[in-house]
């Protein structure tokens, strides 16, 4: 896992010197001052609506736009209603004051999420996200099993932090936040060495990095800080409605094996009831399966949702 924590190391740093990530202690005070605020309706995304029937929430990951859920929509649409999200602070949308944050980016978003299920008198939708949007989807099977009817998480992880702990020596972190903060600070940090780690796919690296530009920095930092502290791993032992993880197995790649990171992921979601949750690997993709294996990652989610059908929008 040795390139695949150097990148998430280097993000994290690189998006933390522009856009200034906070400490614990700080975030806590931040959350205390902000409750009032929090409970607020807050403009936390921006989303498009295609096609009827179930109802299906699609949300990208951090510095993602909805767009890279195009194919998955090519595919589904007739089929069902698409509630297609971007999240605030990414990808061109206003991000959301930091004073608004409360308890966190991500506690706000699933309770934006919520609010938003209940607005639109959703019926158990179905919730799919990558990356962030895929700890999403984990969070709200886990945490809300009736309010939704199943999840499917892309390449999402319960526990970020604690599978680079686990994969890093101190020595090897500290490394690597030396040479990011160095690179950083002489303007050599590359958005597309970056991209070119989370997919085989030329338009798409290209895609990637013209929305990390249009991406809000301190969003960006902040949210990625608070994914290295989140863990769900105790939570999943609550899920009680179908979820699917598909994994990307070249994440990693050159310096770990499609074997090991499928033995991380296993690890990872390992509290996760079997009756309810299952596994899918994309062998060939790197973190953006939508880009490297469009046809596969379409094909799961048609036969979930075929084996799990929900009731109307």
């Amino acid at each position: 896992m040795k390139t695949l924590n150097t990148a998430i190391n280097t993000l994290v740093l690189s998006l933390a010197l522009t856009g200034s990530l906070i400490s614990p202690g700080a975030a806590a005070a931040q959350a205390k001052t902000a409750v009032a605020a929090q409970q607020q309706a807050c403009a936390c995304f921006e989303v498009k609506v295609t096609g009827k029937g179930p109802a299906i929430i699609l949300i990208p990951g951090v510095a993602s736009s909805g767009e890279v859920w195009q194919s998955t929509v090519e595919t589904l649409q007739a089929d069902y209603q698409l509630h297609i999200f971007t999240l605030a602070g990414f990808a061109g949308v206003q991000p959301i004051p930091m004073q608004n944050w409360g308890e966190g980016y991500l506690a706000t978003q699933q309770q934006a999420i919520l609010r938003y299920i209940n607005e639109q008198k959703l019926d158990k939708p179905v919730v799919i996200g990558h990356s962030l949007g895929g700890y999403l989807a984990l969070a709200l099977a886990a945490q809300v099993p009736e309010q939704i009817g199943a999840a499917i998480n892309v390449d999402g992880l319960p526990a970020l932090g604690a599978l680079l702990t686990q994969s890093n020596t101190q020595g090897t972190a500290a490394t690597t936040a030396k040479a990011a903060d160095n690179n950083s600070q002489r303007g050599n940090f590359d958005p597309m060495a970056m991209a070119k780690g989370m997919t085989n796919d030329a338009s798409w690296q290209q895609r990637i990095v013209a929305d990390m530009y249009r991406s809000d920095g301190m969003t960006s930092g902040r949210v990625m800080g608070e994914l290295m502290q989140a863990d769900l791993r105790p939570q999943l032992a609550n899920i009680r409605v179908p979820v699917l993880t598909l994994g990307a197995l070249q994440h990693g790649a050159p310096y770990s094996t499609p074997e090991q990171v499928q033995a991380n992921y296993e690890q990872q979601l390992a509290n996760a009831p079997t009756q309810y949750h299952s596994f899918a690997f994309a062998r060939d993709s790197k973190h953006f399966i939508m880009a490297d294996a469009p046809q596969w990652l379409n094909q799961q989610i048609q036969q979930f949702l075929q084996q799990h059908p929900q009731r109307g929008q």
